[in-house]
């Protein structure tokens, strides 16, 4: 069980965020699927960080709905 102190400074310039993000793929795992950033117009996977006390998987399903509009599961952890 890994446990998070959310803000807890790192270094004199770096709080702990955790975060997540989601890997979708197509029925075929042939495809992913990615979302443009607002900020600098790069292609990513849907992520974002962690409120407190939500699990990685509650995380990946937040972040993709509210970038994308999707509903998914979380089928397997990586990393």
């Amino acid at each position: 069980m890994v446990r998070f102190v959310y803000g807890k400074r790192i270094s004199k310039t770096a709080l702990l965020s955790p975060a997540a993000s989601a890997r979708i793929f197509d029925e075929q795992r042939k495809e992913v699927f990615l979302t443009r950033r607002a900020d600098n117009g790069r292609w990513c996977l849907p992520s974002g960080a962690m409120e407190p006390g939500e699990s990685a998987e509650e995380t990946c399903v937040r972040e993709t709905l509210e970038e994308t509009g999707l509903q998914v599961r979380v089928t397997r952890l990586v990393g």
